[in-house]
């Protein structure tokens, strides 16, 4: 008779190319403080490149780790930093001070280690990043709206 070991199959850990490019973005972005420069050099396509950047955040978590609630936490955090993105001169002191990809490669590198309490926080709290997830959306694109609206005020102001 065969035996069968009935080990339950761990998730999946993120390779060390994951985790090396997760840990260089981060390190560029927030230990550099190239999030915030980009947003002042060149608003908003500084704003885009660094919303490009939380790509391979989500694909870790979505492919290698296979969690939702891991998955909301960081579309939660990028999306409040594309809402204070949208906000001109003072989104920029706030990337300074959020550092959302230190926050995103902390979640990522506790769902990897299993760690019980990172892994229960943002199970707990998943429910609160849909629902703020939805909100967040909502007020970026009003954000925009009124930004958009404000630089044709100026625009006009000076041309006229």
């Amino acid at each position: 008779m065969e035996q069968t070991d009935n080990i339950e199959t761990p998730v999946q850990q993120p390779n060390k190319f994951s985790f090396a490019t997760l840990s260089t973005i981060r390190k560029l972005m927030d230990d550099l403080h190239l999030d915030p420069i980009l947003g002042l050099v060149a608003p908003g396509l500084g704003d885009w490149v660094t919303t490009i950047l939380t790509v391979p955040y989500i694909v870790t978590s979505v492919f290698k780790l296979k969690s939702l609630s891991l998955t909301l936490a960081i579309i939660y955090n990028v999306l409040m930093d594309c809402l204070w993105g949208t906000v001109p001169v003072a989104g920029d002191f706030f990337d300074f001070l959020h550092r959302g990809f230190k926050k995103n490669c902390k979640l990522v590198e506790g769902f990897a280690a299993q760690d019980p309490k990172v892994m229960g926080e943002v199970k707990r709290k998943s429910v609160y990043f849909g629902i703020m997830i939805v909100i967040l959306i909502a007020l970026i694109c009003i954000s925009v709206y009124y930004v958009k609206m404000l630089w044709g005020y100026i625009i006009d102001f000076f041309t006229k």
